[in-house]
């Protein structure tokens, strides 16, 4: 059934005016998950039966940035402002060295001012070496080959002052390592390698929670059913290194890519040699509930503009448990050198200026939520993929027709008059009514030929509307209309939900990785967001709890002999209201 199901994913924003047909050609936001044209990679078998790319790397190179991505097209993107990509294949002549047939699976890439350089992790054990190509034209696909290393898992290659470093390491059984080469040959210096991060061997001694659940807690977001019951060991993995302000900050993902956990744990040191220490603020880059989750295996980058991103690795897992897609977020060091990923309602639309900036939160932006749990509607429906699925704010389930038949459609009702600002799609036509009975053309995408697995259009101006309609015009290889989610964002003219008062923590006494949270219920709430931290002015852990019901959660990543502040904020389709922080 799954396999057979053609899935279009709708994101919409909403504003006032009373226009049709307002799709701006100059696209300034974005929504997490990317809109890329994910390829058919599978990892378990040759049957390529899902859309994914993971692990992701992006390079600055030549004022054009290059996006490499696992299990993907087989070749990469380009794009001059991170929004519009281009897809960008290599040369015939080095496919041996950059592919394992037709695709490849987390490389190292890194640029200096004269060549692109990447290096396949191939999954061909029996290689000892491995070719480094390079480009000085990589918009045109011509790459050659210019040495040789050592095979590697996860590798990442950093230029730092002319220098070349590679680090590596992916499993349970393998740590994170270090060692330098000579950039014009790339032969190995001797005596520079090094460990600098030891494997794991036992999960329960784990200094710190946010190792457990590879591959045990999927969609969960509290541990409850699994404290002391966290067997598996994690999968770190994912090297990934940048400086900044002399002070070198060392990446690496756990507990593995299967759940919703899945995060990057940062080191510091002053040296990118050695000396790297994890700190008390991990994880660095943490996406836990709403629509999707996941942000792990991770590059950071600077833009043209000086600005700090992050591309990172989101779950899916619907067709297959590797079914990945990526996240784009922006990051701040700040003045006391601390490093953050800002993920908080990370599946929001955000703006992309393309300029200096200052990295704040994404919900910072100010377009919420419109469609949660609305009342839906629709032309048909199998069963089990009813109306109210694609109203649910989960990439894991969906609504879909009994035909990819021209004419089906689905409508949603605000239940009120809302604000509308942008969409994602394949052949379709979009309208808008304020009585369910008369329609307006918002979006007419009928011509479209473009693989577009989540497309996001952003309306040049706004749009009020009380309800919203998606109609079918085709769906590709036969497959079945259906939505993910028809996900609305704009204003919900509402007053902003009622604050968290009553606040309470229980740090579990035997086992320090675990803390019981409670809050009293809020007025109006579409849901929460229980935000924590090592120190009261760095609060940078958040999990998002979806609806009002849910006022406790058990966390489970925290870390021994650390101590943390909490605060639990509130959501609806209006803004946000801050609670108050607490102490243990």
């Amino acid at each position: 059934m799954k396999n057979k199901l053609s899935l279009l994913l709708v994101s919409f924003f909403l504003f006032s005016c009373a226009e049709n047909k307002q799709v701006t050609e100059q696209q300034t936001t974005f929504c997490n998950p990317m809109n890329l044209d994910y390829g058919w990679g599978c990892f378990q078998k040759r049957e390529k039966k899902a859309r994914t790319a993971a692990d992701p790397v992006i390079v600055l190179f030549k004022d054009k940035y290059y996006l490499f991505t696992t299990m993907d097209i087989g070749g990469y993107r380009v794009s001059d402002d991170l929004i519009t990509w281009k897809d960008v294949y290599f040369n015939p002549e080095i496919h041996a060295s950059a592919l394992d047939i037709d695709h490849y699976v987390a490389p190292a890439v890194a640029a200096d001012d004269n060549y692109v350089y990447f290096i396949n992790f191939t999954r061909d054990r029996s290689k000892k070496k491995v070719d480094v190509i390079r480009s000085a034209d990589p918009e045109n696909g011509k790459w050659e080959k210019c040495g040789e290393v050592r095979r590697m898992a996860d590798p990442c290659l950093f230029i730092d002052d002319g220098r070349f470093y590679f680090y590596y390491g992916l499993g349970a059984e393998q740590s994170t390592t270090f060692f330098e080469v000579n950039p014009e040959t790339f032969e190995e210096i001797e005596g520079t390698k090094k460990v600098l991060r030891e494997y794991i061997t036992d999960v329960k001694e784990c200094t710190s929670g946010y190792h457990f659940g590879r591959r045990e807690l999927y969609d969960e977001i509290d541990a409850s059913a699994w404290m002391g019951k966290f067997e598996k060991i994690p999968c770190p993995e994912g090297a990934w290194i940048v400086k900044n302000n002399d002070k070198y900050y060392l990446q690496y993902a756990t507990p593995g890519t299967i759940c919703n956990w899945y995060c990057d744990i940062v080191m510091e040191s002053d040296s990118a040699n050695g000396g790297f220490v994890e700190q008390p603020y991990n994880p660095v880059s943490l996406k836990v509930g709403g629509f999707i989750g996941g942000a792990g295996h991770s590059c950071v980058f600077k833009d043209k503009y000086g600005n700090w991103w992050q591309a990172t690795s989101m779950w899916i897992g619907n067709h297959d448990e590797f079914e990945r897609r990526i996240g784009l977020f922006p990051v701040s060091f700040d003045a006391k050198g601390r490093m953050r990923t800002h993920t908080v309602l990370g599946d929001y639309p955000m703006l992309l200026p393309q300029k200096k900036f200052e990295p704040q939160d994404i919900s910072a932006f100010g377009w919420m939520l419109q469609s949660f749990n609305k009342a839906c509607m629709a032309s048909s429906s199998l069963s089990g993929f009813e109306p109210e699925k694609a109203a649910d704010e989960n990439v894991r389930t969906w609504w879909s027709a009994e035909s990819g038949n021209a004419g089906e459609h689905f409508v949603m009702n605000f239940g009120k008059k809302v604000q509308i600002n942008s969409v994602h799609y394949h052949a379709y036509k979009l309208y808008t009514s304020n009585d369910g009975h008369t329609w307006k053309l918002l979006a007419d995408k009928s011509g479209n030929k473009t693989a577009v697995p989540h497309e996001y259009l952003e309306l040049s101006k706004p749009v009020e509307a009380s309800y919203m309609k998606v109609e079918n015009v085709h769906t590709p290889k036969e497959g079945k209309f259906a939505l993910l989610d028809l996900r609305v964002f704009g204003s919900g003219y509402s007053d902003k939900p009622g604050q968290v008062k009553e606040l309470s923590v229980k740090r579990n006494q035997k086992d320090g990785r675990y803390a019981s949270i409670a809050w009293n219920k809020a007025s109006g709430a579409d849901g929460y967001l229980v935000r924590f931290g090592y120190q009261p002015d760095f609060l940078n852990q958040c999990i998002q709890v979806k609806g009002n019901e849910t006022t406790e959660l058990l966390l489970h990543i925290l870390t021994k002999g650390v101590k943390y502040y909490y605060r639990v904020d509130t959501y609806n389709d209006s803004g946000i209201t801050e609670g108050n922080v607490i102490s243990e």
